[in-house]
């Protein structure tokens, strides 16, 4: 137990908030509960109707929404918006009271579907939004653990609710938006003055816009596997969707606490080993697909799991290039969650569309062979590991920091080498030592990889290593820490 507090306060310091955690845990909980459980359409006639016809609708109406907010906010926070996070929780709340009387087979019915449909997908996609957006002022790393904490706790409630009673759970649900808004505004208050230093966004080079849209297929892929696989399993298991339900919450508790694990553990690498989890997860998910039948829903729990933990992956790459790139994170985060709720909405309107033309299990091999085959693209052409590093590190270009060193008198002096001083504090490798004035410099991989002959894999091992040393998360910390130790070395 005392190595575990160790770490934990090794690694986060006194950074980690209950209220941000149990905030985003009632935000992940209602949409668990909203869309991937029956309990709010239990009244129905047509329960698995009203299930999968309101998550597409849903689905559409949060990458609707997330596209709006891409691309109108600019520099202000969505967050900090009373009215809108306020707005978000109300039509929340309003489409979770109408969810219960939606029904497919009657007029009023489908009305009441398509209402509620609308009005939860649209709020949650802002208050989503939101909450990513707010763990953004953290910086990546602390927001994965609180991300990944939050998450544990929103399935651990999740198990127990799916088994609840109908209408105290649906009230539960009804309240937890409020709840969720009234916890963010306090935690947008007191990180205000963390909000307001964010420096002014710049334009981005075209090598970053093709890193980040290389990152967007990716999740468009994968949100394709997670829609498609979702409504297969869910439509072969029908009989069984409470069993279903806590197969599912059960798998995503295993795999966002394995996520937490690993962050706290691991937390300077924690994104990489993270995408690797989540990737190997989706891979047994996808394998074990030919063997579903109605008493068989690992296949499905495995994907459901692994989409969530990419899910966690892809708001740190959306707060890293933020971050990185000093870009509004409404706008990454927006961008990034279109992807992939994108990809969902076409993944599940192809399995409506297969399970009407009654597909056989050999379909769903050779499905399944398609589906490792895309799985496999994304990963080794399009969300790699390598493109994580260049996230995290920012592909910009910086000025070098002894510029500051000399501007600060008109004398042609010696300027101070900061990688020196860095390379002698921290007890940097040799090797790293030729990366750090390349890095500083705002030299990009490939040019580093190019002055020094050396890999690729090579050159993000070595930043990697550089960051550990020095206790930064990003290439704009350590050039802050170079102009610290110039500082400090003038003034000494």
């Amino acid at each position: 137990m005392e190595k575990l507090r160790g770490a934990w306060g090794a690694a986060l310091g006194e950074g980690l908030s209950s209220n941000r955690v149990v905030g985003a845990a009632l935000q992940w909980l209602w949409m668990i509960m909203m869309f991937y459980s029956i309990v709010p359409y239990r009244f129905s006639s047509d329960e698995r109707g009203s299930l999968y016809m309101g998550l597409l609708i849903s689905l559409v109406a949060m990458v609707v929404t997330m596209l709006f907010v891409a691309v109108i906010v600019r520099r202000e926070r969505v967050g900090t918006n009373r009215f809108v996070v306020g707005g978000a929780a109300f039509m929340m709340s309003v489409g979770s009271v109408l969810a219960p009387f939606s029904d497919p087979t009657t007029p009023i019915g489908m009305l009441a579907l398509g209402l509620s449909a609308v009005m939860t997908g649209t709020g949650s996609a802002v208050l989503f939004l939101c909450w990513i957006e707010l763990e953004s002022s953290l910086g990546g790393r602390l927001a994965l653990v609180e991300l990944a904490a939050s998450l544990c706790a929103a399935f651990a409630m999740g198990c127990l609710l799916i088994a609840g009673p109908t209408v105290p759970v649906v009230v539960l649900i009804a309240v937890m938006p409020v709840l969720s808004a009234v916890l963010l505004r306090r935690c947008a208050a007191s990180l205000s003055a963390l909000i307001a230093q964010r420096e002014p966004e710049q334009k981005l080079s075209r090598n970053t816009v093709a890193l980040f849209a290389k990152a967007l297929a990716g999740a468009v892929l994968i949100g394709a596997l997670m829609g498609f696989f979702d409504v297969v399993s869910g439509c072969k298991t029908y009989e069984v969707q409470d069993v279903h339900g806590m197969f599912l919450f059960l798998a995503g508790l295993a795999g966002a606490l394995a996520i937490c694990v690993i962050s706290v553990f691991l937390h300077r690498d924690g994104i990489f080993y993270s995408y690797r989890v989540s990737m190997l997860v989706l891979c047994l998910g996808c394998l074990f697909t030919p063997f579903m039948s109605d008493a068989n829903t690992y296949s499905s729990a495995l994907i459901f799991s692994g989409y969530h933990c990419f899910v966690l992956v892809l708001c740190v790459v959306c707060i890293d290039v933020s971050s990185s790139f000093r870009v509004s994170p409404a706008r990454t985060i927006g961008l990034g969650f279109v992807a992939l709720y994108g990809g969902e909405t076409v993944g599940s309107l192809f399995a409506h569309s297969l399970e009407a033309t009654g597909a056989s299990m050999f379909d769903l091999t050779l499905l399944t062979l398609v589906a490792m085959s895309l799985l496999l693209i994304a990963h080794l052409f399009l969300f790699t590991e390598t493109d994580l590093v260049k996230i995290g590190i920012g592909e910009v270009s910086l000025m070098a920091v002894t510029d500051s060193a000399e501007g600060s008198t008109g004398e042609a002096a010696d300027p101070v080498d900061p990688s020196v001083i860095i390379a002698e504090r921290f007890s940097l490798s040799p090797r790293e030592t030729d990366v750090l004035p390349l890095l500083l410099e705002g030299r990009t991989i490939s040019r580093i990889q190019e002055a020094l002959f050396i890999s690729a894999g090579t050159v993000s091992t070595h930043i990697r290593h550089i960051y550990q040393k020095t206790g930064v998360d990003n290439r704009q910390e350590l050039i802050d820490l170079a102009h610290e130790m110039v500082e400090q070395d003038e003034a000494g």
